[in-house]
């Protein structure tokens, strides 16, 4: 195999910081970094975005289901004292990890979904904001992104969204300290475009999720109605 694309290069440092690589692949991998230095570069770009996410990532709480089968893969006993005290220190830390290879997964596996129409498929993604929205069962269900001082939001619908009749979707940013605003209102499509009222850098420096309601059409509101049907982290990418 030949190690001098770019693009390969690219993808192998993804899935070596993501962490989907096999032992050999990446031991491979980790020899070819020692003696390329087109290989080591593509390993820093990719630690820096990941270093980028773990800044701004809040923790993700997954299914109680999913600590008592770690638990019991690892041999904790729910009702051993010390390994309790030891697997309720480790439940935020793995939570946060969770949040983190969600979104650098979709990066990695579906770079389609976030590169600008206007790039060629195989480009690297230039500096962006880029926001995955969950669904209540916790699917990947919308995919916001926008050049760092762009103008544009590109949607992505990862999923049929369920809007009641007579109502329609409407994006939520919200900051970390501050309250609420919208970016723009959904229309029915799979891809589209907002234009927002200011550059990704302006607007969103501060948000660190994004979110979906359904309001009454024309809704001119500074909170939403009722609870959000998608909800999601934000992030920096460079």
């Amino acid at each position: 195999m030949k190690y001098d694309s770019p693009e390969l290069l690219d993808r192998l440092a993804a899935a070596y910081v993501v962490g989907s690589l096999g032992a050999l692949q990446r031991r491979r991998f980790e020899r070819l970094v020692r003696e390329s230095v087109a290989a080591a570069q593509a390993l820093r770009v990719w630690e820096t975005r990941s270093a980028a996410l773990s800044a701004v990532l809040p923790p993700v709480r997954p299914a109680p289901a999913v600590w008592t089968e770690i638990e019991r893969r690892i041999g904790v006993a729910p009702r051993a004292r010390t390994g309790r005290r030891w697997a309720d220190w480790l439940r935020p830390v793995l939570g946060f990890a969770f949040g983190l290879l969600l979104t650098v997964g979709v990066v990695r596996l579906q770079p389609d979904w976030i590169v600008p129409s206007d790039l060629p498929p195989q480009a690297v993604l230039p500096a962006s904001y880029v926001g995955l929205l969950l669904d209540a069962s916790g699917r990947p269900a919308l995919l916001a992104s926008s050049r760092r001082h762009g103008t544009q939001l590109g949607i992505k619908l990862l999923q049929p969204v369920t809007v009641p009749a007579g109502r329609v979707l409407v994006l939520w940013a919200l900051p970390k300290d501050g309250a609420p605003f919208v970016v723009g209102e959904l229309g029915p499509d799979a891809k589209q475009v907002i234009t927002m009222r200011g550059t990704s850098e302006q607007l969103l420096t501060t948000v660190t999720e994004l979110a979906v309601s359904d309001e009454e059409p024309g809704f001119s509101g500074d909170r939403p109605s009722a609870g959000f049907l998608l909800r999601g982290h934000c992030v920096k990418l460079w």
